[in-house]
């Protein structure tokens, strides 16, 4: 998943174009990659959750550099494992050092990324990454980039992307083990339902690549406005009838700083968007604070409650809708069954900002 954003990381944009989508549900293990050494954290431009840290600090400790950001969904995905981990082996000698490169500029703000941590449930050190500096000395690949180092801080396993959680946790045994033969540590956890994409019998259907809504990477808007006004809005008009894996917008919409989203001015505009999958994962802004609602509907309907993402909610009159409010990820569908869909998102007053969709289809065996 790469974004732009206003702090500066076009290094990354020109890489992950290319690699982003084998990341998702992928997961690409290869000893060799990566610092054969834990490197330095210099270059953070602050540290959450603990003062900063240097590698002599964690001499003895069996690390996990964990390159991650706060809305993108592989490293959603991941974090229950991550955390469990940490419960698990922290007081046996295991450490994580997050390290949190944002993808977009509001991503890269302090405080959002300190409420995102909280919100999360992330304890352990986090250095905030602005600048990418991290990300390049580490040579991660993408989001999420796993580096597993033992107690004399050489490289034991790198993973770029989700999976291969039990072949994790295990080393992450071994290596305590080695250390310490009297502990006692528990069975290695068994994959959780949002990864079956892991099980025996799994299938991954076809589905929708991730999209941005701005226009820094390229265009996804597949109608192109019909002009500007004065305050230099743009003009859409939905034509009716869509494309396939296509993002089409209604009415008067602001382009965000540095156009990494679009942002509705008000009642009346939509966001439509056909996509063939089971999850969609949107990252939503409030552009000006506070708590937006945002109406969606599925195939012209309310979504059914059976196809709800956690963020989803409804009214007393059975219509479902977001809360937007923070800029973060909001897991909006999830379907029973893998299909084509048109789903549509109608704020109900100016200021939520669209920026990307994230999608997921895999199932253990067929889902019909």
């Amino acid at each position: 998943m790469a974004r732009a954003n206003s702090r500066g990381l076009p290094y990354i944009y020109a890489i992950l174009s290319a690699i982003l989508v084998a990341l998702s549900p992928a997961a690409v293990v290869a000893d060799s990659q990566g610092p054969t050494k834990i490197l330095t954290f210099d270059g953070a431009k602050g540290w959450l959750n603990s003062k900063p840290l240097a590698p002599s600090d964690l001499t003895g400790k069996v690390v996990l550099v964990d390159v991650w950001e706060y809305t993108c969904i592989n490293c959603l995905r991941t974090l229950p494992y991550i955390k469990a981990w940490y419960s698990r082996y922290h007081s046996d000698g295991f450490e994580i050092i997050g390290v949190h490169t944002p993808e977009f500029g509001f991503s890269g703000d302090a405080k959002n990324v300190t409420d995102a941590t909280k919100r999360l449930g992330i304890t352990w050190p986090v250095a905030l990454d602005d600048d990418g500096t991290i990300f390049r000395r580490y040579d991660a690949a993408g989001w999420p980039a796993e580096f597993l180092y033992d107690q004399k801080g050489d490289l034991v396993e790198t993973q770029h992307g989700e999976g291969n959680y039990p072949q994790t946790e295990a080393k992450i045994q071994s290596l305590l083990l080695a250390q310490d033969k009297s502990l006692k540590l528990p069975a290695v956890m068994a994959l959780l339902p949002q990864d079956s994409y892991d099980k025996p019998g799994a299938v991954c259907y076809p589905q929708t690549p991730e999209m941005f809504v701005g226009t820094w990477r390229g265009v996804n808007i597949a109608n192109p406005p019909t002009g500007r006004d004065p305050s230099g809005d743009l003009n859409f008009t939905d034509p009716g009838k869509h494309a396939d894996n296509s993002i089409y917008l209604q009415g008067y919409w602001q382009e965000s700083q540095g156009r990494q989203g679009m942002i509705a001015d008000g009642s009346g505009d939509y966001l439509s968007l056909s996509y063939e999958a089971i999850q969609v994962v949107g990252v939503l802004k409030p552009e000006n604070g506070g708590s937006q609602r945002v109406d969606v509907t599925q195939d012209g309907k309310p979504v059914s409650r059976d196809d709800a993402g956690a963020d989803l909610q409804f009214d007393s009159s059975g219509k479902s809708f977001v809360t937007v409010d923070a800029p973060r990820a909001y897991d909006i569908v999830s379907n029973k069954h893998y299909a084509k869909h048109e789903l549509r998102l109608s704020p109900q007053r100016y200021g939520v900002g669209f920026y990307s969709f994230d999608f997921e289809s895999c199932e253990v065996g067929s889902d019909k």
